[in-house]
């Protein structure tokens, strides 16, 4: 059973929002990850860097640490760290934490003595303190070798280690502290005395001195230590072991990395300056599934469809609540914003649908119109009530429907035919047709695999000849083909192929979508790859976005303003017209609809469409603005003065308002009030050479 709740579009007031306050939040995306040079660190976070987390910390941990601006940004990273590496984050205790400092507690005391080091300092304490304590400890302080032992681990094949491997530590030619054993840099003969195998050969000879050494510890002292001097392997001796034992000596250094996904360390910089405000620190893993889709209408839409790893609600008054925030951005290659938004998503539940949804994934889906062009989309999701959040970016590309291609694949577990009277728009929704897909895509042996896609731009033979091939692959072995022809479809732009997986063992695959000729030539394909188990998949508790029918005036504003921000003012102007002539009323589409008009030289028909607002009294920081500048172009200084003014008092002292005010009055011959509004600009911004020219050729003239 799913459990869909849905919420309509942001309204017109919200847009507002969108377009003249979200704007202040640009500097914040994306923080680049440029190289630059370490900051000093106060003494407090350079001990916890240099001392306490030195053998766990990731290079992109301490990349992103070394980016953070202050204290607090320091802080916030620090409690986020230690939160990643917590086996129960659902308690008050962080057992790995607690663990780690007792490994640093012990190294100090057991391993320091008798050295000038503190023992976290030392090889067995830095071993000690990345893998804990050994199952066995073996050591030899005979006469014929100097002192060593041979400390025993468990691996963990998860992380790709052997079941069973030892490390050996030696006293380098009897004394100091213990170091790690290489077998290969090493040797035998760094654990025999030179005197007890000397000859005269032995001093040019490395070669034949580990050969040498070896025997000795094999007959003299222990087969197991000769044996652990050529391989860390247990079982696996010779002189062949030596080269991997000494990449089981790196793959030790860098197994605390590997208890970790420290993606979220560039997340948490990425979004500092917006996570500092909210507090919201804690970051989730999450899957996610993007697709572009067009709509009937003709409109491409982005679908998504985002799972976090959990959703954490509060419990008050016999309800679970929370509220999720959803921002996107849209960016061209040049990272020209092309779109943005911003939506908050109330859930309310009551206890019966917490039971209902029990431990199911959940999805949250949404969709948004967007032109064509390739992109990078970024996400960020924070819930507002339990401080987390979670991101992802991908690359993602609007066709041109004039050329032939072929959308990318959606692949889901059910699919569901709904009214065709439906007047709503929701995510992954193709007329009648509403689609679920799995953001792991993974699926089970019982469920009936749908894989959904679109084809734009076919010439007329091949939608009367064309045929479509559906191979799966399991690894690299050709598992399966089904072929179908054209004409076997509703239409020849949307097409659905249901699959049973039945007979599927469990694994991972790969589905090729292929377009073939007459002839059978391959001219276009697609491929996705997922996985089959055979335990059942839990079915997603769903939160889908309910949006307005694709015909609503509001996506022709949305893709005219697309057009805007990419410069096509043409395009943009047709989009925006009709919005407007759609709602008249709506001070938005008037307002962008204008703000096309400004540039195309149309101030007689900005003035015509903005004033009624105006004398209404509406009051808006753009529509004075831009009555103010359709006046001034239009040569009535004063009245464009007036609106200036107006827009100021919303705003306060904007540089290029100012500047504006000092041409109307500069051009109305009041040099004195000019001179006053640019000085005034002069005080917000300093380094305005032209202004400041002005204002010397006035007080040159007088």
């Amino acid at each position: 059973m799913y459990v869909i709740i849905e919420s309509y579009y942001m309204g017109t007031k919200m847009k507002v929002k969108f377009l003249f306050c979200v704007l202040s939040i640009l500097p914040i995306l994306p923080l680049l990850l440029q190289a630059e040079k370490k900051p000093e660190l106060p003494s407090i976070y350079k001990k916890w860097m240099k001392e306490e987390v030195v053998y766990i910390i990731t290079p992109k941990e301490k990349e992103v640490f070394y980016k953070l601006e202050n204290n607090k940004q320091r802080d916030m990273f620090i409690e986020e760290f230690w939160r990643q590496r917590d086996p129960t984050p659902g308690t008050s205790r962080n057992e790995y934490k607690e663990e780690h400092y007792r490994r640093i507690e012990y190294a100090n005391k057991n391993f320091g003595r008798g050295t000038p080091f503190q023992g976290w300092k030392t090889d067995r304490g830095k071993i000690y303190i990345k893998l804990g304590e050994s199952l066995q400890i073996v050591r030899f302080e005979e006469i014929e070798t100097y002192p060593v032992e041979i400390w025993y681990y468990q691996g963990n094949p998860k992380f790709g280690q052997t079941p069973i491997f030892r490390l050996l530590f030696f006293k380098k030619y009897g004394g100091g502290e213990y170091e790690i054993y290489s077998p290969l840099s090493d040797g035998p003969k760094k654990l025999v005395p030179i005197g007890i195998m000397y000859r005269p050969q032995s001093e040019v000879d490395p070669e034949w001195q580990d050969k040498v050494a070896f025997n000795i510890l094999k007959e003299r002292v222990s087969l197991e230590l000769a044996e652990s001097s050529l391989s860390n392997f247990p079982g696996r001796e010779g002189w062949e072991f030596r080269l991997p034992s000494d990449a089981l000596i790196h793959e030790v250094d860098i197994y605390p990395h590997k208890k970790v996904e420290d993606d979220y360390a560039y997340e948490f910089l990425e979004h500092t300056a917006i996570v500092e405000v909210s507090y919201s620190v804690h970051y989730m893993l999450n899957y996610s599934k993007v697709n572009v889709l067009q709509d009937k209408s003709g409109i491409f839409f982005v679908n998504y469809a985002i799972e976090p790893e959990n959703l954490s609600v509060d419990f008050y008054q016999d309800k679970y609540l929370t509220n999720l925030k959803i921002s996107t951005r849209v960016t061209e290659s040049e990272g020209k914003t092309i779109f943005q938004q911003e939506r908050n998503i109330p859930i309310e539940l009551k206890k019966n649908q917490i039971k209902n949804i029990g431990k199911r994934p959940f999805h949250l889906c949404d969709s948004f119109p967007l032109i064509p062009g390739n992109y990078t989309f970024n996400l960020l999701l924070e819930n507002t009530v339990t401080k987390e959040f979670t991101s992802f970016e991908k690359n993602i590309s609007v066709p041109d429907p004039k050329f032939s291609q072929i959308s990318s694949l959606i692949l889901a577990r059910k699919v569901n035919r709904e009214s065709p009277y439906n007047q709503v728009n929701k995510a992954f929704q193709i007329g009648n047709l509403q689609i679920y897909p799995s953001p792991r895509d993974n699926f089970s042996q019982k469920d009936r695999l749908f894989i959904f896609f679109q084809v734009y731009g076919l010439s007329q033979e091949l939608r009367e000849s064309g045929i479509l091939d559906f191979t799966f692959y399991r690894g690299e072995q050709k598992f399966q083909t089904t072929r179908k022809k054209f004409n076997d479809y509703e239409n020849d732009r949307d097409f659905l192929q249901e699959i049973s997986l039945e007979k599927f063992p469990p694994g991972r695959y790969k589905i090729h979508v292929s377009i073939l000729n007459r002839e059978g030539e391959e001219i276009l394909s697609e491929r996705e790859e997922f996985s089959v188990s055979s335990e059942p998949t839990p079915e997603a508790w769903i939160v889908t976005q309910t949006n307005p029918p694709a015909d609503d005036p509001l996506y022709f504003y949305l893709l005219g303003n697309q057009f805007l921000n990419r410069g096509e003012i043409r395009r943009a102007h047709n989009e925006l017209e009709k919005a407007y002539y759609r709602k008249p009323d709506s001070l938005d589409f008037s307002l962008s609809y204008t703000r096309a008009l400004l540039i195309q030289k149309e101030y007689q028909k900005v003035k015509e469409i903005l004033l009624p607002f105006s004398e209404a009294k509406k009051e808006n920081f753009a529509l004075f603005y831009y009555l103010g500048k359709a006046f001034q172009k239009e040569g009535d200084l004063e009245e464009a003065i007036t609106y200036y003014q107006k827009a100021l008092s919303h705003k306060g002292n904007v540089i290029e308002i100012l500047n504006s005010i000092g041409e109307c009055y500069f051009l109305s011959g009041n040099n004195r009030q000019a001179l006053q509004a640019w000085q005034k600009s002069l005080e917000i911004n300093p380094n305005q050479e032209n202004i400041r020219k002005i204002i010397k050729g006035i007080k040159k003239e007088k």
